[in-house]
């Protein structure tokens, strides 16, 4: 019996085995996206098992699996999908885009797009709602505030300057610290002022050597990237204007005093000096017995000016409008992806009287499925640009200088018979200043500029099999430069000058050009169900063109209105031309290894040919290794979602900065043929090597948090070495500086409240650095040159590179130096040091001199040189910065504040110290106040020579943006065709808080602003506010 019913089981067993074998199947099909593009690497698992597989490159699958059985398919940036399987055998999957998830995915420094939560090195991502709260006038302005780690300074206002970057510390000490940017896969050259803000999707930041490895020699300072809008879904139509005005951010206080004597007898009209030759006009309150006014018998800063008391920074810097209108279109229909675009936008800045600044852009992107192999993609932009060039740093004609110099009895708004403003308003002879009337300048002086950029970019995917796909890419970066300055005959100059008081002509044309061609292969397979593979071989060929004509001309022949060379002499004609061409040859291999995806190791070399380096050193090798553990995948921590370790260690660089470095260069004119620069064919690029260690943790479903550690060094620094008697040559460049630096960054962003009506969204970011040149090969420390009367900025070794030097003011009696017999060596007044004390201003002073015209602080003294002590008086890098950002919603009104706080970080106040040789600072009513004698406020100035005086600390607090909008909804409205409304207010740099004297912290001089930070006369940072309408159709 026993025997029995074990057969009838083992024969229904078997039934039921054969029956399961029999409704077993293999499935296969395609995956694509939303638009119908297939989908590589789409993770397909049958439900409650451990059998899966991935999608091929051309989204093609195959799964073995049993009726009734469910397949689910999951891919970063899509949602997740589900399909059960079925008597059919192919199951076809159009995923659906997860807006939230497609955050993730970057395509920077890296071979193919990754999540960044397989990334081995740190990676910023600015989103399009964070770029679009207030765009800003440019990318480089978006960026502030919003990742931890990017210095941007704007060393000018002017609304046709561009803003400098850096990224983490300086990799260079004579080259630019301007990192590479990209847009769309398009290596430019050009300025980031060219491109629209409201075309832009996203922004991916890259910050150090260990992440650009993958650029070489192009990305010593880092990588951004810029990923412009496409169009997705149903044909989407965008109209959008903003207006508002712009105005002077702060009050520049100056003295409403002065040391000379007044009038007695009151202010008079008529022939005051007796001198024919002299205008008759009044004396301004002056006694001008002499002819000229005279100091007071005290020649203290406490005598009112008795006449007019002007502000002629008011009537100068006003408020001026802007404005910016764009309409877009974007969709997909069929195999076709389309984005259209238009914007224009002129702004004039704070000056009156002066032409706006006009831009016009126009976008064009375009991807296209040609079949379900092949995929074309097509970005193309053109940026008009039409500005005007304002003199800034320096004196004479700088609008910024006469401004603040002028006293307030002379009217800069005064005209003469015909209408034109006067270069010598009356008074001018009065004070007798270098100043120009600034207003008169911008009447007669005309220097303007017009560019044209366009970017191109074209390329190929071709899916070869489902393990291997080629690629393609063609690009071109070209801009057309054009430069008119033009000076009116008749023209008058504080003295006499025989190229401008005629007229004079100026034109310059130049046309740069960056074509780049691209092929490269990838590989991707699973080596076994719990390890993936890919790798990727690339070519980069790049043909790099400069060309340039300068003309110029002076002393017209014939009357205004005659804008031509041929309208001068020939003989007071020049002409100048330069060409230049670098060719580069580039290749990479990069290899990718996935466990169970947690451990992801990624290696990469690059090797890179170019003709910017010397003969001899024409090759030069960068590589990266990284690694990424994902923790979360193997611990299951409460409350925490991704918790990722990373390091990376690699190697990226930059290339000489000019052709000519490697060749022997010479001045050629009518007499003499001068030798300039020695030749280097050693001369090769320089290599930044960084290693780099991080964290991610995704928390508690709401909250990210990152921080990065960067050790950094650039070894082989290019600098241009003086020399002596080499067959008359001066200098040669040389490979021989380090420099090195130290950051930490952390970033913490989340969902602090979310409901059915009210979200609060934060952001926070932080960052700490030191820099330090390590090396000079033995060469002297230097001052590098600022474009500036003064060189402060000292390069030595094992000190920050950004230090100022210059002489100090003792502020302790300890700080004086006696001789042996006791003498003071300090200042040339003498006695012992009993004879010094601390005067009320903090200085050490002679005691007997204390409100005499002798009253004069001491600096320190330096017994080896036997002159005043030459060392460090500041040093520019920050202590700190700190980024803060929220974003606040309820129903339809939005909320956004970004505020940006640095803490430390030195400027020197060179217009300050201008300020008080001409008499006009605040600081002079404040001595006066105490009678102290111009003598003093004179010695404190120093002969323009830099000392600790005027070096002021830079922290500030500013709330960078704010906007308040509300938005209604087309089915809100019961309006079909409209999809949105949306009516908005923002301001930009509206507040700041800082104890910066001038006018705004946030200055620089041109050369190398982010580490040089003088204020020398410069166009002022502005405010301003405005009022928004877009409408989606």
């Amino acid at each position: 019996m026993k025997t029995k019913k074990r057969g009838i089981l083992t024969l229904l067993l078997a039934f039921i085995v054969h029956l399961s074998f029999a409704q077993q199947k293999t499935i296969s099909g395609t995956v694509t996206d939303q638009d119908g593009l297939p989908l590589p690497g789409v993770n397909i698992l049958v439900k409650g098992t451990k059998i899966g597989t991935q999608t091929g490159f051309d989204g093609e699958y195959t799964i073995a699996g049993n009726v009734g059985q469910v397949l689910i398919y999951t891919y970063i940036g899509q949602k997740e999908t589900t399909r059960a399987i079925g008597t059919n055998n192919v199951i076809n999957v159009q995923m659906e885009e997860d807006a939230e998830a497609l955050d993730e995915i970057v395509v920077t420094g890296v071979a193919r797009g990754t999540s960044t939560k397989k990334l081995g090195f740190a990676l910023s991502k600015v989103s399009e709602e964070s770029l679009q709260n207030v765009p800003a006038a440019d990318p480089a302005n978006a960026l502030r505030g919003k990742v931890a780690g990017v210095r941007i300074v704007s060393p000018s206002g002017n609304p046709s300057s561009d803003a400098s970057i850096r990224l983490r510390g300086s990799t260079s000490i004579s080259g630019s610290q301007s990192p590479l940017i990209i847009v769309d896969g398009i290596i430019t050259d050009g300025s980031l002022k060219d491109i629209a803000v409201e075309n832009i999707e996203s922004m991916e930041v890259i910050k150090g050597a260990a992440a650009s490895s993958l650029y070489g020699s192009l990305a010593g300072n880092g990588v951004i990237q810029i990923i412009t809008k496409k169009g997705r879904g149903k044909m989407q139509v965008t109209v959008k204007t903003e207006y508002g005005f712009s105005e002077i951010a702060n009050d520049y206080d100056l003295s409403s005093v002065h040391p000379y004597k007044n009038d007695s007898q009151g202010v008079r009209m008529g022939d005051w000096d007796n001198d024919p030759s002299t205008p008759d006009t009044s004396n301004f309150g002056f006694d001008l017995s002499t002819g000229n006014r005279v100091l007071d018998d005290d020649a203290v800063f406490d005598n009112p000016y008795l006449t007019n008391n002007i502000n002629n920074v008011d009537n100068i810097f006003t408020n001026q409008p802007f404005e910016t209108n764009t309409v877009s279109i974007g969709g997909s229909k069929n195999d076709i992806n389309y984005f259209l675009s238009a914007q224009r936008n002129e702004t004039k800045g704070i000056i009156e009287g002066l032409d706006p600044y006009k831009r016009n852009n126009f976008r064009a992107n375009f991807d296209v499925k040609a079949s379900d192999k092949v995929t074309v993609k097509f970005n193309g932009s053109l940026a008009q640009t039409k500005g005007i060039n304002v003199t800034e740093q320096g004196q004479g004609a700088n609008v910024f200088y006469s401004g603040l110099v002028v006293e307030p009895f002379i009217d800069l708004q005064e005209k003469t018979a015909d209408g034109e403003y006067s270069n010598v308003p009356s008074g001018y002879e009065v004070q007798g200043s270098n100043f120009q009337n600034p207003l008169y300048v911008l009447q007669n002086r005309r220097d303007g500029f017009d560019r044209q950029r366009m970017l191109l970019g074209a390329s190929l995917n071709y899916d070869i099999t489902d393990n291997f796909s080629f690629s393609a890419q063609q690009s071109l970066d070209q801009t057309i430069y054009s430069y008119k300055g033009i000076v009116k005959s008749g023209f008058i100059t504080p003295t006499p000058s025989p190229t401008l008081n005629n007229g004079s002509i100026t034109l310059n044309e130049s046309k740069t050009s960056t074509l780049v061609s691209s092929m490269q292969l990838n590989y991707f397979t699973e080596l076994s169900p719990d390890l993936n593979f890919a790798a990727s071989l690339k070519y980069l060929f790049e043909n790099r063109q400069f060309k340039s004509l300068n003309t110029s001309g002076y002393d017209f022949i014939a009357a205004q209105g005659v804008e031509t060379i041929q309208n001068t002499p020939i003989d007071n004609r020049s002409v100048s031309s330069y060409y230049q061409k670098e060719i580069a040859k580039n290749y990479f291999v990069n290899v990718d290894l996935d466990y169970k995806d947690k451990l992801i190791l990624n290696g990469l070399v690059r090797f890179d040919q170019s003709s910017l380096f010397g003969s001899d050193e024409r090759n030069k090798m960068y590589y990266r290794g990284s690694l990424a553990y994902r923790l979360s995948q193997d611990l299951d921590i409460n409350g925490i979602e991704e918790f990722k370790l990373r390091a990376a260690y690699g190697t990226a660089g930059q290339r000489p900065p000019a052709f000519n470095a490697q060749y022997e260069t010479f001045t050629v004119n009518a007499n003499s043929i001068v030798p300039g620069a020695l030749g280097n064919t050693f001369l090769k690029p320089s290599e930044t090597r960084e290693l780099e260690v991080g964290l991610d943790i995704d928390f508690l479903d709401r909250f990210s948090f990152s921080t990065s550690y960067a050790d950094t060094k650039t070894i082989d620094a290019m600098i241009q070495v003086p020399l002596s008697g080499v067959a008359g040559f001066s200098t040669q460049w040389q490979n021989i500086g380090e420099i090195s630096s130290k950051y930490i960054e952390m970033s913490l962003s989340g969902n602090i409240i979310k409901n059915k009506n009210f979200s609060w969204d934060f952001q926070v970011n932080f960052d700490k650095g030191t820099q330090e040149i390590t090396d000079l090969n033995g060469i002297a420390p230097f001052t590098r040159n600022t474009n500036s009367a003064i060189d402060i900025f000292r390069v030595e070794e094992n000190l920050p590179y950004g230090t100022m030097f210059g002489q100090t003011f003792a502020k302790s009696t300890d700080q004086l130096i006696t001789d042996n017999s006791g003498a003071v060596l300090n200042g040339t007044q003498g006695g012992t040091v009993s004879d010094y004390s601390v005067n009320s201003d903090g200085f050490v002073v002679l005691t007997s001199a204390i409100g005499t015209a002798d009253e004069a602080p001491v600096k320190l003294y330096d017994e080896a040189s036997n002159s005043d002590l030459i060392s460090k008086i500041g040093d520019t890098n920050p202590d700190f910065n700190v980024g803060f950002s929220s974003s606040f919603k309820y129903k339809n009104l939005g909320l956004y504040v970004l505020t940006d706080w640095q803490q430390g970080g030195d400027i020197y106040n060179y217009t300050k110290q201008l300020l008080y040789f001409n008499e006009r600072h605040i600081d002079l009513q404040t001595f006066g106040a105490a009678g102290k004698n111009q003598n003093y406020a004179q010695n404190i100035y120093n002969k323009s020579d830099p000392t600790d005086h005027f070096v002021e600390d830079g922290s500030f607090v500013k709330i960078r943006e704010i906007s308040l909008d509300y938005t209604l909804t087309g089915e809100q409205m019961n309006i079909d065709f409209i999809d949105s409304i949306k009516f908005g207010i923002s301001g930009r740099n509206l507040f700041t808080w800082t104890n910066y004297t001038g006018w705004d912290p946030e200055v620089a001089i041109g050369q190398n602003p982010t580490n040089f930070r003088l204020d020398e006369f410069a166009y002022p940072n502005f405010r301003n506010y405005s009022f928004t309408f877009m409408i989606k159709f």
